[in-house]
């Protein structure tokens, strides 16, 4: 269990982004290839992926989820897809992202309206899922909220079975950060929010990891039959090379890979990352969720110092400033929690105010009638 909310909410934002800058570099292949050249990932290796290069740099993944940081830190609370859309607008550098988010971005900028229809008819795939851990963290502790929350703003690039899929990952996130929260307590939530088609590849593949024992086994069993998508992208299926990045695909492997290793946090990151096919998603996703249930202090310091340090220039491209880090952004996500608790007593106190005047009223009405 992570020592405090901040550590929960920067174990979620540094795991993913550890995650994802160790799978960076073997996007794309399969999971022999990677065992057989480099084992299995412990460590950062040098990439150049044009937007993102260097040992420890994120790539899209991080970015876009930090982007949804910012909206939230903006209003100080939950989103909107309006709030989140105005932020990308004002902050995304395109150069950054792929395709999809540089088709949403021309269309927020060109003001199509409503922004939560942006997503309507972009390519299929995991956008949406990669960047929705923070919607789970300002909903810490309320899982159906950040389902809710989460189907909205993943409209802004996603529709179909790619937004289903985010919300419940969302879901998970915010389960994890609930008082007294388990691997087991975590899945579950992530089972109760889902539709039918999510819940379906959820079923699948626990099942397989329960079956299986062990990561190896259920990694090669995987590969095997559960490769889900034959659509994305476009162009021949092989079978020995072809690559999915869609998320009812890759989202059911993270709370397999959680429970087969019993929630540690270090060994989820390593094995998303050296799952293969999209594992710079499956490393970030494993990041975000165990390390919300484990908490940054059970992360090793050196990862997280060279990750923090790699990536100076995102800091400085969206906050003008070299020495912002994921650290600050997870402080100032804790700030917006507790705006959400402010809000919340707020709320409860008008209702309160509500009740003891429908009570008096009532009261009244019998004293008359």
């Amino acid at each position: 269990m992570a020592n405090d909310l901040f550590d929960a909410v920067y174990g979620c934002l540094i795991g993913g982004a550890i995650g994802d800058a160790m799978g960076a570099p073997v996007e794309g292949w399969y999971w022999r290839e990677i065992r057989q050249k480099y084992g299995k990932l412990d460590r950062f290796l040098d990439f150049d992926a044009g937007y993102a290069r260097g040992a420890g740099h994120v790539t899209d993944d991080s970015y876009l989820r930090h982007l949804l940081c910012m909206a939230i830190v903006r209003v100080g609370g939950r989103v909107t897809p309006d709030d989140v859309a105005e932020t990308l607008r004002e902050h995304m550098n395109p150069d950054r992202l792929w395709v999809n988010e540089r088709i949403v971005l021309i269309k927020i900028r060109q003001g199509m309206n409503p922004w939560w229809e942006t997503g309507r008819g972009t390519i299929p795939a995991g956008c949406a899922s990669m960047a929705i851990a923070p919607i789970g963290i300002v909903n810490a502790g309320d899982p159906a909220q950040a389902y809710q929350d989460a189907f909205c703003v993943a409209s802004l690039d996603q529709d179909g079975s790619n937004r289903d899929v985010a919300a419940t990952f969302a879901a998970g996130v915010a389960a994890a950060f609930a008082p007294g929260a388990t691997v087991d307590s975590t899945i579950e939530a992530m089972f109760r929010h889902s539709d039918y088609l999510t819940r379906r590849a959820l079923t699948m593949v626990m099942e397989m990891a329960r079956s299986a024992g062990d990561v190896d086994r259920f990694v090669e069993r995987f590969y095997e039959s559960k490769l889900m998508d034959w659509t994305w992208p476009q162009g021949n299926w092989r079978p020995e090379k072809h690559f999915s990045g869609n998320s009812i695909e890759f989202v059911p492997v993270v709370p397999a890979l959680l429970y087969l290793c019993k929630g540690d946090v270090e060994r989820c990151i390593v094995e998303g990352a050296s799952f293969g096919r999209d594992c710079d998603t499956i490393g970030s996703l494993c990041g975000n969720l165990a390390g919300a249930l484990c908490g940054a202090s059970r992360i090793r310091p050196g990862w997280i110092a060279a990750c923090e340090t790699a990536n100076a220039d995102v800091f400085q491209e969206l906050h003008g400033d070299p020495s912002e880090n994921f650290r600050r952004m997870a402080e100032r996500m804790v700030a917006a929690i507790e705006g959400e608790q402010r809000r919340a007593i707020a709320r409860a106190e008008r209702l309160g105010a509500l009740l003891r005047g429908g009570a008096g009223r009532a009261l009244a009405n019998g004293l008359t009638g």
